[in-house]
């Protein structure tokens, strides 16, 4: 990953509570609920039933993958 894309990940992450009263960790709880199968409908769900914005979606549904995987960021 680049730096500046880190960078801009790491800024979502530490804005999500402000912009959607909810933090990554509440957002990945709510993700592992979700009554879908597979990321892109995870993503369209997000973005319908809980108004998150495309790239909030993709960031929830990204590490909501990494945690199931076990992968550390």
């Amino acid at each position: 990953m680049t730096t500046a894309h880190e960078k801009k990940r790491q800024g979502m992450i530490v804005n999500l509570p402000h912009k959607t009263g909810r933090t990554l960790a509440q957002w990945i709880a709510i993700a592992r609920r979700a009554p879908v199968e597979n990321d892109a409908e995870l993503a369209r769900w997000l973005k319908s039933e809980h108004g998150l914005g495309h790239f909030q979606a993709r960031l929830v549904v990204s590490e909501a993958r990494a945690a199931r995987c076990g992968e550390s960021r």
